[in-house]
């Protein structure tokens, strides 16, 4: 006689099987989400390093952190170091969610652990980057920007505006994709991996000038004017701006101008690496405000053969839970 199976209707295992069934994840995807994790954390902690050598009054300058010439002309900083820890943050996030979907893997876990990790790694990690290079410049100049004692602590309740606007980001944008799964093709508002590059292609570059002292006085515009750059791009994250997936534009047809123009690109990438991030990073920026400009420039096309408008009438008086 047959041994019953363990999928029987009058199984008491059997909703403990389901259980097992519906906490197993798939396993690269969510490797790959830790990865962004990690490098995140990993960023946090060169913060630590480059606050430990400025309360020393040591400068970045004057210390390798790296033991290779071609990583010291890329990273001569703890906070550069953070910067390419945060670009491997945005490939694991890039990769993550085209994986699950590819294999058919994607879940509401996989959609929850990814929107946590980019708190920390696009979130958190940014602003205290952001904090750590006006503190190190205020430090070695030895006076206030704009004459503004307590600009140090400014820029600190910058860096949480600009936290909590990612947090809020990412929730908005979860509950948005659980109505709705159309929202995956664009954005409302700046995605947080966009803003993150932004804000960190400023430390990129602005080591990139101080270490070789080409341009100095670009090099403190740019630490002055961050915090105020900082807050724009957090502000932007929680407005209702249109971006595009850049990810995803990546992988869909295109005219084959598109593909020279990528090639145009490359060389300037490679050779001049930190000034043409920073220019990539920013052009994403302001392309959603132009979009939006273009937008509410353009005339609304009327369908043939549709009825004139009504007139307007008086609204009724709105309701105070309206």
């Amino acid at each position: 006689m047959l041994e019953p199976s363990h999928e029987s209707p009058g199984d008491p295992l059997r909703p403990l099987h389901r259980r097992r069934r519906l906490a197993a994840v798939a396993m690269l995807p969510t490797l790959l989400t830790l990865g962004n994790l990690i490098f995140g954390f990993g960023a946090i902690y060169q913060c630590g390093l480059e606050m430990r050598d400025l309360g020393a009054g040591v400068r970045f300058q004057e210390k390798r952190t790296l033991n290779s010439d071609f990583a010291e002309a890329r990273a001569p900083s703890y906070l550069s170091i953070a910067v390419w820890m945060l670009v491997a943050s945005a490939i694991c996030d890039a990769l993550d969610g085209r994986i699950a979907r590819l294999a058919r893997k994607s879940s509401k876990f996989g959609e929850q652990l990814d929107s946590l990790a980019d708190v920390v790694s696009f979130g958190v990690a940014p602003a205290l980057m952001m904090v750590t290079l006006v503190r190190r410049e205020i430090e070695q100049w030895g006076y206030a920007p704009f004459g503004i004692s307590q600009f140090g602590r400014l820029t600190v309740f910058v860096g949480v505006i600009y936290a909590c606007c990612t947090a809020l980001r990412l929730a908005r944008f979860n509950v948005e994709t659980s109505l709705d799964e159309s929202a995956h093709r664009g954005f409302k508002g700046l995605p947080s991996p966009g803003a993150a590059g932004a804000v960190v292609s400023v430390i990129l570059l602005h080591d990139h000038l101080d270490q070789r002292e080409m341009w100095p006085n670009i090099a403190a515009i740019l630490t002055r004017a961050y915090p105020f750059l900082t807050l724009v791009i957090a502000l932007l994250m929680v407005s209702r701006v249109p971006y595009t997936h850049a990810v995803s534009s990546l992988f869909r047809r295109r005219p084959l101008g598109h593909v020279v123009i990528i090639l145009l690109i490359l060389p300037f990438l490679i050779i001049y690496s930190e000034l043409t991030l920073f220019l990539m990073a920013w052009a994403f920026i302001l392309s959603g405000p132009i979009r939006l400009l273009l937008r509410r420039n353009q005339p609304q096309a009327v369908p043939a053969g549709a009825p004139p408008a009504a007139p307007a009438e008086e609204p009724y008086p709105r309701s105070s839970t309206e």
